[in-house]
């Protein structure tokens, strides 16, 4: 009887927050500690978890803690065709919240790793979950010294395939463990200030640690927005299911409170 081999799952269980592809050899863990600490301090701590080559390693600074595990010959083809690289080698790089982390913490923690194997390697970052690519130099203008929403997060803009309607939408709430925002205009709108108001809308959300219910209202700050969440659905996405909340607003002075 032939024997079934099974994929080699990532350490976490989880998909990961990034994936780092590059070509050569894997960069010594000792040099990615030495590259945080110069830039955020230390001391970045490592840990092996199993003893032989390519092994993966935890690493922890503070109370933050993250898993970078080597990717195998079946992961690194995974990711080629989402990502459409050609690199030989991954390292995949997952959160692990532990009791008292702060989720903002822990996913600007495994953000700088991603930034810091992304240039020891010279490599390219693919963010899962925000669905957008880094190579060294992109990284130039995202110091990460603390946390701003739009490093985590972004929005996206497609027309509705059913009615014609711009669809904008955030992609990366789901890291924090929230639901994504979306929202309709008319065809031909800009939807540049649309996208600002989700991101600030989800920077509020990823403060209370919560995504808001259908029916509730809540006001934005400082345009004072009274964001109402009308619906609830799925969406299926070459990149997995998107858990989605719609929202509407009207401008002027609200007399809801922020959601609690």
């Amino acid at each position: 009887m032939k024997k079934i081999k099974r994929k080699k799952k990532p350490v976490s269980g989880k998909r990961p927050n990034f994936v780092v592809g590059f070509s050569g050899e894997d960069p010594p863990p000792g040099f990615l500690a030495a590259w945080y600490n110069q830039l955020y301090g230390g001391p970045l701590h490592i840990r092996f978890v199993e003893h032989h080559a390519n092994s993966p390693f935890e690493v922890h600074h503070v109370d933050w803690y993250a898993v970078v595990a080597p990717g195998s010959p079946e992961e690194v083809e995974h990711w080629k065709a989402i990502t459409g690289w050609e690199h030989g080698q991954i390292v995949q790089i997952m959160p692990h919240f532990v009791l008292g982390n702060v989720k903002q913490d822990v996913v600007l923690f495994v953000a700088r790793l991603a930034k810091g194997l992304t240039i020891l390697t010279e490599g390219t970052a693919y963010d899962v979950l925000a669905v957008r690519h880094f190579n060294p130099s992109d990284w130039s203008d995202r110091l990460l010294q603390s946390f701003f929403i739009e490093d985590h997060v972004q929005v996206l803009q497609e027309e509705h395939l059913l009615d014609g309607r711009q669809w904008i939408y955030t992609r990366g709430l789901s890291k924090f463990g929230l639901e994504e925002f979306e929202t309709f205009l008319p065809r031909g709108l800009s939807g540049d200030s649309i996208a600002d108001r989700l991101l600030a809308l989800g920077d509020e959300c990823v403060r209370q640690g919560k995504s808001p219910r259908v029916g509730e209202h809540l006001c934005l700050t400082p345009d004072w927005l009274d964001v109402h969440v009308v619906n609830h659905r799925t969406h299926a996405s070459p990149q997995g299911q998107l858990n989605l909340r719609e929202v509407q607003w009207d401008m002027g002075i609200s007399k809801n409170r922020p959601f609690s």
